[in-house]
């Protein structure tokens, strides 16, 4: 799932016009809607908010696919417990807007009572982290987003 996507539509539909936001795109259904207010029928809406957020939203899924080449994300190799650190006092391997080097360790997946380090496999900067330390993941789970150098 597209948390970043995810964002940009909510942001798009709290402030646009609209009540009810539902997006299906390779798959998968992401439907939102805000509690409306004081608001009369739907048929007193003038087409013109609405028609703009249309055009709004088909940009917003746009935007992944023109990024595509330059965000990657690293994602869990194996089931297992994600932690940012190497010990819950330690400081962790990286934050977001940190620059990070191929092959760089970001952070640890504890399998079995083994520690597996999980690395940078391009150069970047830390766009997004997103996992919280200590939660169990699924292989193949997103948990960090990188904008890659040019």
């Amino acid at each position: 799932m597209d948390l970043i996507l995810i964002e940009k539509l909510m942001r798009l539909l709290e402030n646009s016009a609209l009540e009810e936001l539902d997006v299906t795109q390779d798959g998968v259904r992401i439907r939102l809607a805000k509690s409306v207010r004081g608001s009369g029928p739907a048929g007193d809406r003038a087409e013109t908010p609405e028609m703009s957020a249309e055009a709004q939203i088909a940009e917003v899924l746009a935007l992944p696919h023109e990024h595509a080449g330059r965000e990657h994300k690293v994602v869990a190799g194996l089931i297992g417990t994600f932690y940012r650190a190497s010990a819950p006092d330690a400081a962790v391997f990286v934050e977001e807007g940190d620059r990070v080097e191929d092959g760089q360790t970001l952070g640890l997946l504890e399998a079995m009572k083994t520690f597996n380090p999980v690395e940078a496999d391009c150069a970047g900067r830390i766009t997004a982290i997103l996992v919280a330390d200590g939660t169990s993941v699924e292989a193949g789970t997103p948990l960090f987003l990188i904008e890659k150098e040019a």
